[in-house]
């Protein structure tokens, strides 16, 4: 099975400290803009980023820009501190037994887009097999903004399909929903099987629609998650449920999307199967700047609309 390649969609902005609504990109009482603290911050990154205690490195390779703030690329992130063995996978021969201080780097896909008189700007980053180096990039983009602005905070807000509502994510028909329970009690399992295993199980539901019908739209979908305090889930058939999938149809695609889940995978647009790949394995740049294109416009199109 291909790695699974999902997008990840987030809102940046800028407030004044013990303020929450939002400040201009230009505001006069910034040192810098934000369009151009972001170019200046990928310029000063184009090199490797170490951090020793969580044994990761990152860095960009700028593909294309075009003005202050709008970048696309790659962020090169790379793990380190441990040995294993490289085996070819026909022969089954050791290729090269790697060294503590190797760094193994997977090209990852950002864009960063400062639309034109926007209070805020958007930001897409991939991710590959689960791996992301967000956290890392946000964190280094965070201090060096505040350093330079103390009285002012970026913010980095992850995009939910129900924070955009209008857009083509939030009606869109679900052709398919995913409701998925880890380490389930065998008293689940009791309940489908004659001899159940005494160890928890992963357990799975698959709701799917006929031909040509779907099972409502996500705005539906949506207002079925509940909160009880710091938990959020779905219940089926008397079941709670902490992660769900959700198969949606935009325009002419059809786009996986997460709903809730664990690891920061609520929000997550899954685009394995649209995408393109390359002889490395990894999705090719143009397959990637195209959906994360189409992703961003839709969102800030919703988002400015919203404001009207």
């Amino acid at each position: 099975m291909a790695s699974a390649i999902g997008l990840r969609v987030y809102r940046i902005g800028v407030h004044a400290r013990g303020k929450s609504s939002l400040v201009a990109f230009d505001d006069e009482k910034l040192n810098q803009s934000v369009p151009d603290f972001i170019t200046a911050f990928m310029k000063l990154h184009n090199s490797v980023v170490q951090n020793d205690a969580l044994e990761r490195s990152w860095y960009f390779e700028e593909k294309d820009e075009d003005g202050p703030g709008n970048s696309q690329g790659y962020v090169h992130y790379g793990t380190f501190g441990f040995e294993s063995d490289f085996i070819d996978t026909k022969t089954k021969k050791k290729n090269y037994r790697r060294k503590t201080t190797d760094i193994e780097e997977i090209p990852l896909f950002y864009e960063f887009w400062c639309p034109d008189q926007s209070a805020f700007g958007l930001a897409t980053f991939q991710s590959f097999q689960g791996r992301s180096c967000i956290s890392l990039v946000m964190t280094k983009m965070k201090e060096a903004f505040e350093n330079a602005n103390p009285d002012h905070i970026l913010s980095f807000k992850k995009l939910l399909p129900n924070d955009a509502k209008g857009s083509a994510y939030y009606s869109a028909p679900v052709k398919q929903l995913r409701l998925i329970k880890r380490k389930a009690s065998s008293d689940i399992a009791d309940r489908y099987f004659d001899n159940p295993s005494p160890e928890p199980i992963d357990f799975e539901i698959i709701m799917s629609a006929r031909r040509r019908k779907n099972l409502g739209d996500l705005t539906s979908l949506l207002k079925s998650v509940r909160s009880d305090g710091a938990k959020t889930i779905i219940t089926h058939d008397g079941i709670e449920f902490s992660e769900a999938v959700a198969e949606i149809r935009v325009g002419n695609r059809t786009r996986r999307v997460g709903v809730l889940g664990f690891n920061g995978e609520a929000g997550v647009i899954d685009v394995t199967d649209v995408i393109v790949r390359g002889a490395d394995g990894h999705p090719t740049f143009e397959s990637l700047k195209k959906e994360s294109d189409s992703i961003l416009r839709d969102f800030f199109e919703t988002l400015e609309g919203s404001k009207e």
